[in-house]
């Protein structure tokens, strides 16, 4: 049924039949009306693909595939299947509730049937419908899905405003995963509304919206450096990383007093592809700061980038470090990896991860040591007990200790420390 023969199918729904439910006030075109349910036939509706509950899994599908025609029987099980695995422990207590209580809230839809408001618990009821393990009697009433039908006026920002006040707003029964915010955010911005409207429609503050819109921003970017354009669905769990190094960013960017005379665009970026391998490599996020914060009056040792002395020799090693890696393309990966996409790219970054992490690891364990020292500077008998420690516990009986021609430069540099060391101290 295309979208001209179900229009035709809801007015008629409109003009033979009753409204199981009346006077559901909503906010349509600025303004607080009154609308009626109807029981509405499940063949009647199309789910909505770009609902904000799984519009990361459907934007990183197209990117990889086609774009989603939800008529086509193929492609609405895609979305079922999107919306089932969204939250998959919530689906089947709703389900079991649906079932026995049937459907306590009503849904909306536009004038065409397609679902503004309701996509889960649309895809629900047909998945009991087909479910052949219930008796048809017990599940009769799930072959209807109650919903508003709008009138034909409404215009793409006029659904994108309801699907947003009910989904993110007051329809907060299931949590959506965090960069759906952020795309639906990034959605409403480019429909023209603004910082304040959207963070009305989303029951949130102006500034969180133009956080996420920002951070979605630095999203886009690292997806862009491993070339994954719009595959949302690699970002994984890393949103507080993104906001972190957003933040950071923005400080560099804008100057901080007391630093060295790091290049704000040069050096800024440095830190940028950086911070973004450590976040492809899954760094523990209580470590990331250690790369990335700004510096304070009561810390001025706070991360690498903050101390010259520490940032230049962390930077070239970590460079020389993912220089040296190869690794697929993702369109050899794409042309070779039809059924399964999501899983091959995940297992590029894997097998990037195993070629790098250690080496990153060691680099970021050598450079926090610098900084620590940095911030101990101030204290250097605590500086010397632990160099003290430190040389206690080399294993001189090592053949590498006489064969290293490092070990030999370094015992020569211990040699001038303590002989400075000494004639400050008069001995």
């Amino acid at each position: 049924m295309n979208a001209a023969e179900r229009k035709v199918k809801l007015q008629e729904l409109i003009a033979t039949k009753k409204p199981c439910r009346t006077g559901i006030p909503i906010m349509y075109h600025g303004v607080r009306r009154e609308f009626d349910a109807y029981e509405i036939p499940l063949e009647y509706l199309v789910y909505n693909p770009y609902n904000g509950r799984i519009g990361s899994m459907v934007k990183s599908y197209e990117r990889q595939h086609h774009t989603i025609n939800p008529e086509d029987p193929q492609d609405k099980k895609l979305i079922e299947k999107f919306l089932w695995e969204s939250k998959i422990d919530a689906n089947k207590k709703t389900k079991e509730r649906l079932l026995r209580e049937h459907q306590e809230k009503h849904g909306i839809v536009t004038a065409d049937g397609s679902i503004i408001d309701g996509n889960r618990r649309s895809m629900l009821l047909n998945n009991i419908m087909a479910d052949h393990n219930i008796p048809f009697n017990e599940k009769s009433h799930c072959q209807f899905f109650i919903a508003i039908i709008l009138p034909d006026d409404a215009n793409k920002k006029e659904i994108l405003a309801l699907e947003t006040t009910y989904q993110m707003g007051e329809d907060v029964k299931v949590d959506y995963n965090p960069i759906e915010k952020y795309l639906k955010c990034k959605d409403l911005q480019d429909a023209g509304f603004t910082p304040d409207d959207i963070a009305q429609m989303m029951d949130i503050k102006p500034g969180e919206v133009r956080t996420m819109l920002s951070a979605l921003q630095l999203m886009d970017d690292y997806l862009d450096e491993y070339d994954y354009s719009g595959m949302y669905t690699q970002l994984d769990k890393n949103e507080d990383s993104f906001l972190k190094l957003d933040s950071a960013l923005k400080k560099y960017r804008a100057g901080v007093p007391s630093m060295w005379a790091y290049d704000p665009d040069a050096d800024v970026s440095d830190l940028k592809l950086i911070a973004f391998d450590y976040i492809r490599e899954g760094f523990e996020q209580t470590l990331f700061r250690n790369i990335i914060s700004a510096p304070s009056a009561k810390k001025p040792a706070s991360s690498f980038f903050a101390k010259e002395e520490v940032w230049g020799d962390f930077r070239d090693r970590h460079f020389a470090i993912t220089d040296a890696v190869e690794e697929y393309s993702v369109a050899e990966i794409m042309a070779s990896n039809q059924t399964d996409l999501s899983r091959a790219l995940k297992a590029r970054d894997q097998q990037w991860k195993l070629k790098v992490g250690d080496d990153l690891e060691e680099n970021f364990t050598l450079s926090l040591d610098k900084l620590n020292n940095h911030a101990d500077a101030a204290k250097p008998l605590q500086l010397l007990i632990k160099a003290c420690q430190a040389l206690e516990v080399v294993d001189v009986t090592q053949e590498s200790f006489q064969r290293d021609r490092n070990i030999r430069g370094c015992v020569e540099s211990l040699e001038e420390f303590v002989t400075k060391f000494k004639g400050i101290l008069g001995m």
